[in-house]
């Protein structure tokens, strides 16, 4: 009798810790195929909003090189980050043949790197000021 009682409560015990684990594991398993996994970035639009900023601040020849170089060492810097942050894949936009609605980094990614779209307005104007001008910097 006292082996019995024994192997019932060991029995009783491990199938009350495997029931636990499997719910946790469920719960885990969910969260993990209910993440998206995948995201889109427009790079054509940052890159053209950057290319507005460094015409706005009139470079020239060596300066837009060397500028050119800093942005895309930040650029590959800020989109590790965010694939860190959303824990996903960052696809580019334009590159995906999809009717799903991926989550789109692109607004945040330009506002990591300073190209806002009111910058962006701004610069516009300052270009268009000195274009109707004649002003060459």
């Amino acid at each position: 009798m006292k082996f019995s009682f024994l192997s019932v409560t060991i029995a009783a015990s491990i199938g009350i810790g495997l029931g636990f684990g499997v719910i946790q594991a469920k719960d885990r398993i969910s969260d993990f195929l209910n993440r998206p996994r995948f995201a889109v970035v427009n790079l054509n639009s940052v890159v053209k909003a950057n290319e507005v900023r460094v015409i706005s601040q009139g470079k020239r020849g060596e300066e837009i090189m060397a500028e050119a170089e800093h942005f895309a060492k930040r650029l590959k810097e800020e989109l590790a980050l965010i694939e860190n942050e959303c824990d996903c894949v960052l696809l580019v936009s334009s590159a995906v043949i999809s009717n799903a609605k991926l989550p789109d980094y692109t607004a945040h990614l330009t506002a990591k790197l300073g190209l806002s779209s009111e910058q962006q307005s701004n610069q516009l104007r300052e270009i268009e000021a000195r274009l109707n001008n004649g002003v060459k910097r």
